[in-house]
């Protein structure tokens, strides 16, 4: 992550400066919607209002498809990849240099600490950076064909017009995620950010125009529930890429089956596992890594290690550890300001829902013990500590549904069976991490444990970038690969083509 090179006092100052443009972006500029409904985004550190979105409707989206639909059978598909590979590397230099902007709105809209907004709008850029070099690595098959008059082969081809539907916790740079495999693999793009932040996936529209990108490549329309609808079930729209609650992916798989039939790449969210054995528990670092693999971005995020699944002889010291490993790591406040590294949630609505789980909890019995924070939450934001269920059994609520909040489920398991019976013990498959100093059980583990992402873990060094290492969710996280060559794949089809002559 690159540290932030202003003060609080320049942030605050730059944020009372920013400007929003609420209007749909399509084509070549942005534009008046057809539809006159708007809607008010919110500043989550102090509950005031902050921009006003236009609310897309149907037209809007048809719009949009139009002006995708020209530019990719015109210009985009056409284009040679080298030159579709340099207007890929204008883009993430640009997404590079605005990246104060595109952190600020990310950070104003969802409550994202400045700090971490402008770590997500560089991993953005290099997204974007890495499929442009993808661009030129070779793929397609030619087949054995015995005949000499026979030319057996297959190539990859873009599907056509791709529509992204996206989250709101981290805005740009989970759109990006989708948009640039999207555009390198010679699609073009209908994005429909969440409306809780949809700001910085409307800049990224004209940022590309003014990169050089030819108009119609990225187009966004903002909206709260007839543009995500009409994207789904547009029938000219030859894909979806959708990052979201499993409810609302499930409802855009059947508005894509019902129209035109077309595929749907899912990501669905998580409760991901993450399994302690004891001969882990003096590892350097564990308990920050612990720590920040469930609180980071106040709990918001699909792949956070929620289910802590504890070899029953460390519980006691694990749970200190982790204790006073969050103290340490996570200081609340004003987001604005760049020491402070633990946000509000998202909405309103989002601590409503999160909160519920504390009744929950205790209805189950589950034990909630909050943990503490440096700092001090200011005053009418939607913040809440993050919090332990420290006597959770798999059994419970809180221990099998998503919350997508700062809160984690602590479930003690005696031997590695009954650690694996547990972790599989889930409706979802995203990710999870396994901390043993034994390798034999860590390939096991590996094996046995069905999520799409698994971390092997005997130190908390960083591991690989997400784009490079392609992964597909388990059971209703989801499906389709994202990140690597694969994930450019899985945004084209496969096209056999033989040639026969005399």
């Amino acid at each position: 992550m690159t540290a932030p090179a202003h003060a609080r006092a320049d942030w605050t100052a730059a944020a009372a400066a920013l400007s929003f443009d609420g209007r749909p972006f399509i084509g070549a500029d942005a534009c008046a919607p057809l539809s006159q409904a708007h809607f008010t985004t919110e500043c989550p550190f102090t509950g005031q209002a902050l921009a006003t979105i236009a609310d897309g409707n149907a037209g809007d989206i048809d719009r949009a498809v139009r002006a995708a639909r020209l530019c990719f059978a015109q210009v985009w598909r056409p284009m040679p990849p080298d030159e579709r590979q340099a207007h890929l590397e204008a883009l993430a230099a640009a997404i590079h240099a605005r990246r104060e902007a595109l952190a600020l709105m990310d950070c104003l809209e969802m409550g994202m600490p400045i700090s971490n907004a402008l770590g997500a709008v560089d991993e953005a850029a290099r997204f974007t950076r890495y499929y442009a070099a993808a661009i030129a690595q070779p793929r397609g098959e030619v087949a054995n064909a015995d005949a000499a008059g026979i030319w057996a082969m297959n190539w990859l081809e873009p599907r056509g017009v791709v529509g992204v539907i996206s989250s709101w916790n981290f805005p740009l740079l989970v759109a990006v995620s989708a948009i640039a495999p999207a555009i390198a693999a010679g699609n073009t793009v209908v994005a429909k950010p969440s409306p809780i932040a949809p700001s910085s996936v409307l800049a990224l529209a004209r940022i590309a125009v003014e990169a050089g990108l030819p108009p119609g490549v990225i187009n966004a329309v903002p909206g709260t529930g007839e543009a995500g609808a009409a994207l789904a079930g547009h029938e000219d729209v030859d894909q979806i890429g959708f990052v979201g609650s499993a409810e609302t992916g499930r409802r855009i798989m059947v508005a894509a089956g019902q129209s035109n039939g077309k595929p749907v790449m899912l990501e669905g969210g998580g409760k991901s596992p993450q399994i302690i054995f004891a001969d882990a528990v003096d590892l350097d670092g564990l308990a920050e890594s612990i720590a920040g693999s469930v609180f980071a971005n106040s709990g918001q995020i699909c792949v956070a290690r929620t289910r802590l699944l504890v070899e029953r002889s460390i519980v006691a010291p694990l749970t200190e550890r982790v204790r006073a490993a969050t103290a340490r790591l996570f200081t609340v406040g004003d987001p604005l300001d760049p020491a402070v590294s633990y946000g509000p949630l998202a909405s309103r609505v989002q601590l409503e829902r999160v909160s519920a789980y504390l009744e929950i909890g205790a209805a189950e019995g589950a034990g909630h013990a909050a943990l503490a924070t440096a700092g001090t939450a200011p005053d009418g934001g939607y913040f809440m500590q993050p919090g332990l269920f420290a006597t959770a059994t798999p059994a419970m609520r809180v221990a099998r549904e998503e919350i997508f909040g700062p809160l984690a489920a602590l479930i003690p398991f005696a031997d590695e069976a009954e650690a694996v019976r547990i972790a599989n013990d889930s409706r979802h498959g995203l990710a999870a991490t396994i901390w043993t100093r034994d390798i034999g059980r860590a390939r096991r583990m590996a094996r046995d444990i069905d999520a799409g992402r698994i971390d092997i873990r005997t130190s908390a060094a960083a591991g690989a970038p997400l784009q490079v290492m392609p992964a597909e969710p388990f059971g209703g996280s989801g499906h389709g690969v994202l990140g690597g060559q694969q994930g450019m794949r899985a945004y084209q089809r496969l096209k056999s083509v033989q040639i026969v002559t005399d």
